[in-house]
């Protein structure tokens, strides 16, 4: 089987390693001037590419490392874990999150294993308060618990590479 990404590296701006997809012959930066963690990072790809059903056994099995309760850790411990951490009318505010409509789907999915395609539904069935004010707070919360910078999430997860 031939495999789908292959690596380059660009003498311009700095000698960076790229990506580059065989398929599509679109190029994207690997943010990395080793050459081991570029390969690396390729042959992941390529991996993935040839055995998608282990792709999220194996991500678990990494995120675990770091912290045991990550592949069990749902969207509602997540939100009452960040109430707890609030008082007076933010609590109640929080408490009022979790009775949202919007949000029942969210909240018994376990946050690693939950898909773009169910938080762009959420934000299609809230109201503009629920879009706004509980789902960023849901995002951030899901920050919180993962230690990972809210904007770079943001920007990873939810909208799309170009």
């Amino acid at each position: 089987m031939k495999t789908r990404y292959r690596l380059i590296r660009r003498g311009v701006r700095g000698g960076g390693f790229y990506c580059v997809d065989n398929n599509t012959g679109k190029r994207t930066s690997l943010r990395t001037g080793s050459e081991d963690e570029a390969r690396q990072i390729v042959e992941a790809k390529n991996q993935a590419q040839r055995q998608p059903v282990l792709n999220l056994q194996i991500a678990k099995a990494y995120l675990a490392g770091t912290d045991n309760s990550i592949t069990t850790r749902t969207w509602r411990q997540a939100i009452e874990s960040l109430t707890a951490t609030k008082q007076d009318a933010n609590r109640e505010r929080w408490l009022r999150v979790v009775k949202d409509r919007a949000l029942v789907p969210l909240l018994p999915r376990v946050i690693i294993e939950t898909q773009g395609e169910l938080l762009l539904r959420v934000l299609q069935t809230g109201t503009v308060s629920t879009n706004v004010y509980p789902l960023l707070g849901v995002c951030v919360c899901f920050c919180a618990a993962h230690r990972v910078d809210f904007e770079w999430w943001l920007a990873a997860a939810i909208v799309p590479a170009r």
